[in-house]
């Protein structure tokens, strides 16, 4: 084949998928969306996060709302090690017509456990005067040096289609 055959045939190519409006190739898939909404709220990428959800989510809640409940305890060192062992697997997707239910599995600390040892703490730092804070260092020095507990959590996530993009529901 030729130079100018080959560019011909790519230029037809091209016409045909622009004429029968290959949207449809550049779409994202909802699991995909929902990926990287969880993966922008797990590492505290809120204003992000919030790109990901559904117009109504945003009417009920604005941008500054949204990112002060969410930045609450971000910072602190026990976060920082949840963040790390936290995992999301998308486990099943289900679509149908605008909408997408998606079951994730999302493997992080054990928070049964990690409860409990914050009872325990808050006893303890009662009689010694201990704040909530030095309760989380020493929480989080002790997993430092020790493997966390971890726990496989279920959990359903819903999204819609809006202007031909896939958004996540929360239903603030």
């Amino acid at each position: 084949m030729n130079k100018i055959s080959i560019y011909y045939k790519l230029f037809i190519l091209f016409s045909v998928l622009i004429i029968s409006g290959c949207d449809s190739i550049f779409q994202s898939k909802p699991e995909d969306v929902l990926s990287e909404y969880l993966k922008a709220d797990l590492v505290g990428d809120h204003k992000k996060a919030y790109t990901y959800l559904s117009s109504n989510d945003k009417k009920n809640k604005s941008l500054e709302q949204y990112i002060g409940e969410k930045s609450k305890h971000s910072d602190s060192e026990l976060a920082k090690l949840f963040i790390d062992k936290t995992t999301h697997k998308i486990v099943n997707v289900e679509i149908n017509g605008n909408t997408a239910n998606i079951k994730v599995d999302t493997t992080t600390v054990d928070l049964n456990i990690i409860t409990r040892e914050f009872t325990t703490a808050a006893f303890k730092a009662a009689t010694t005067g201990k704040s909530f804070q030095d309760i989380q260092n020493d929480i989080a020095e002790k997993y430092k040096k020790q493997v966390l507990p971890l726990n496989t959590y279920k959990s359903n996530h819903k999204l819609i289609k809006e202007d031909n993009k896939w958004k996540v529901v929360l239903s603030f």
